[in-house]
């Protein structure tokens, strides 16, 4: 708040003094790289757990990556689950907190955009190392999915936004996902998303979605439904 304050009294532009912190690490902290799936002894254990969570209407779906989250006073490694099917976001998000509670492997949730996801588990990814085209992929989605917000004026609806990379091709060989996190929170130790519907417009997240989704390399948008804890700001 002092910096921003600061930036205003300095006739710094808005869309300046009010840019999401960004990472120290820059980006290449959300591109998550893998060279094979991660799938350990528990991964068939962890999808029938997960699946006692689906119903008629959204589906759930284990992902052989793995991301970062906070349980306690640690920082855990566990596997990213995918709930797809209706956009019903308030169901949704109660499904969201109630999966790690009794799904320990799991320690974030996500929303697929699109097409239901039938399958309970998948095991393919697209080999990723930190590269230039990896790199321009997720710039370019990172400002489109950022000029969409700023053209709605939502910049201050948010307290972050990071956009991610990640090595799940849901079945479309070669291709990488792109992850939408947002964050509402007063002091970055704790924090809940921002709900489409309540705290964005859902128009708005679906014209983020159209936008990225213009870049043919990409498989699939997913939204980030983790509070934090369980889930870190940050995927890695």
């Amino acid at each position: 708040d002092e910096v921003r304050e600061l930036g205003h009294k300095l006739g710094a532009p808005d869309e300046l003094v009010w840019r999401h912190p960004f990472p120290g690490p820059g980006l290449g902290i959300r591109l998550l790289c893998a060279k094979e799936p991660y799938m350990n002894n528990d991964f068939a254990d962890v999808t029938a757990q997960l699946a006692k969570h689906a119903t008629d209407s959204i589906k759930t779906t284990l992902l052989p990556v793995r991301t970062v989250g906070v349980q306690g006073d640690d920082r855990t490694l566990s596997y990213l689950a995918a709930l797809s099917g209706d956009e019903d976001w308030p169901t949704l998000q109660k499904i969201a907190r109630e999966i790690p509670k009794s799904v320990h492997g799991v320690n974030r949730i996500v929303y697929v955009f699109g097409d239901t996801v039938a399958e309970t588990s998948l095991d393919k990814i697209t080999e990723t190392y930190p590269s230039q085209d990896a790199f321009d992929q997720l710039r370019i989605a990172d400002d489109k999915a950022m000029k969409v917000l700023q053209k709605h004026g939502l910049n201050k609806a948010l307290a972050q936004m990071p956009i991610v990379s990640f090595p799940v091709n849901f079945g479309q060989e070669g291709k990488r996902s792109i992850g939408i996190r947002t964050m509402i929170t007063n002091d970055f130790m704790t924090g809940d998303i921002a709900l489409p519907g309540r705290d964005l417009p859902i128009d708005v997240i679906h014209e983020m979605v159209t936008e990225i989704l213009e870049d043919s390399s990409i498989a699939r948008v997913v939204y980030d439904l983790t509070s934090k804890p369980p889930g870190t700001t940050e995927w890695e």
